[in-house]
């Protein structure tokens, strides 16, 4: 049976910017810590659910401010210019949490190293990613073969959709921007043509 410590309860991501969607990511992990008392009288899912807690990254890449919360609370907030962010820090019970977030994945696919994610979250040294699911727990019969490929890609391409939709949407606000700066501009032309004559202002 999985005696696995830790348990994924939910990942997301999503661009979050005002005007540039791109600009700022907000991206959020819940998980918890597994009832070992319940896994050894043979309860499952569930039933071993225990302590659990969330970690969100607000990361503005435009700016390079970069605020990390757990379970709402403020953890850290740094401004860097760099592509990555590495922040770890100890939590009650000497655990430690490792948020790793990258601006952008690479450019090529021979550049993807084959344990590459674009948002992880380590807990001891564990990555979300590979944690059983609730419903999983206490019924994995080999926690290290536990490769969970299928789940990795569903996350994976997530991650990807909600990138693609960004850079659509971004794309949008940008042309309707310039329509609308290019109409503003018009109006504005039209009115002064209108408005004088001989080189004086009726206004």
């Amino acid at each position: 049976r999985a005696k696995s410590p830790l348990y994924a309860i939910d990942f997301s991501s999503q661009a979050a910017g005002k005007r540039i969607a791109t600009s700022k990511r907000r991206v959020r992990w819940r998980w918890g810590y597994t009832n070992q008392v319940a896994l050894q009288h043979g309860h499952t899912g569930n039933d071993c659910r225990g302590e659990e807690h969330d970690v969100t990254l607000v990361w503005s890449v435009a700016s390079g401010k970069c605020q990390l919360l757990m379970d709402g609370q403020e953890v850290q907030f740094i401004v860097s210019r760099g592509s990555i962010v590495d922040h770890s820090w100890t939590t009650k019970g000497n655990h430690v949490i490792q948020v790793l977030a990258h601006a952008s994945p690479p450019m090529s696919s021979g550049q993807i190293q084959p344990n590459f994610r674009q948002y992880d979250l380590l807990i001891d040294g564990q990555s979300f990613f590979t944690m059983p699911k609730v419903f999983e727990l206490g019924l994995v019969q080999n926690q290290a073969a536990y490769a969970r490929q299928p789940d990795d890609m569903n996350h994976k391409e997530q991650e990807e959709a909600h990138l693609i939709s960004a850079i659509q949407n971004s794309i949008a606000e940008v042309r309707h921007h310039r329509v609308e700066k290019r109409e503003n501009k018009q109006v504005h032309e039209d009115s002064s043509s209108v408005g004088s004559y001989s080189g004086r202002s009726f206004y």
